[in-house]
């Protein structure tokens, strides 16, 4: 059964919503990350913890979008960090 294109632009956007709010959440929680690193004197940036998360993304998801999700990920944690900088000034 095929789908019109209004109907398929409404489903997308249903979950850019739900994406805007997963993005809103999860940048209060990096906010609440950089707090808790700059009272513990820890660096924004951990690669160790970036690296790990970024292979346990690519071993989630099919091989033809592995690549996008890398880029997905790897976009917010550049955004996670610069807020975290941000905030810790």
């Amino acid at each position: 059964m095929s789908k019109d294109l209004e109907t398929l632009r409404a489903q997308m956007d249903a979950v850019d919503k739900e994406i805007l709010d997963a993005f809103r959440k999860r940048m209060e929680l990096s906010a609440e990350i950089a707090e808790y690193k700059k009272a513990n004197g820890l660096p924004v940036l951990d690669i160790g913890r970036e690296k790990a998360k970024l292979d346990s993304i690519a071993k989630n998801v099919d091989d033809d979008l592995a690549a996008f999700v890398s880029k997905l990920y790897l976009t917010l944690a550049d955004l996670s960090k610069e807020y975290q900088e941000k905030i810790n000034g």
